[in-house]
């Protein structure tokens, strides 16, 4: 990801949202607060990139659909934060997210990244808890997490010890 993708990204980030956090995250925030704040956070990530981040983002029929953002930095013990993973609703169920999380296993091995991989979903958000299960994270930890819409929802921390488990022949 570059700069220039950010609008790109934020239009992704807010799709996914928009169905995957309906009745997690206020309607209220999702129609009116979270375009503004989605373009503003991915302005920001990708106008100022760090060396221990990166993301991608996916296409399916030559159409961007998908994207995951890694930070590596993000949690000594646990390793490499997926930070985000998201693809849009017409594209789900088309194996689009299990070969991000492949290629997000990829990428950190060619960064030399900590090998373990681990990221945060809302407790409600029940397709995403299933599919992170089907592919083999383990849940580590629950917490109040303090969302965007400026509410307490319980989240809770997936984890693989080892990225290189999500990694396709």
């Amino acid at each position: 990801m570059r700069a220039g993708d950010a609008d790109l990204v934020a239009s992704l980030h807010l799709t996914s949202w928009r169905t995957a956090y309906r009745g997690i995250l206020s309607d209220d925030y999702l129609a009116h607060h979270a375009p503004a704040e989605r373009q503003r956070h991915w302005a920001q990530r990708l106008g100022a990139p760090r060396s221990r981040e990166t993301g991608r983002i996916a296409s399916l029929d030559g159409d961007p659909v998908g994207f995951f953002y890694l930070i590596a930095d993000a949690d000594a013990a646990r390793g490499t934060l997926l930070d985000n993973l998201h693809v849009t609703p017409h594209a789900r169920g088309a194996g689009l997210g299990r070969r991000l999380l492949d290629e997000a296993a990829r990428v950190i091995a060619a960064h030399d990244w900590p090998p373990g991989l681990h990221l945060w979903v809302f407790e409600a958000n029940a397709g995403a808890r299933r599919f992170y299960e089907r592919h083999g994270a383990v849940q580590v930890e629950r917490i109040m997490y303090g969302a965007a819409d400026g509410r307490r929802h319980p989240a809770v921390c997936y984890a693989w010890a080892d990225a290189a488990a999500l990694r396709l022949a």
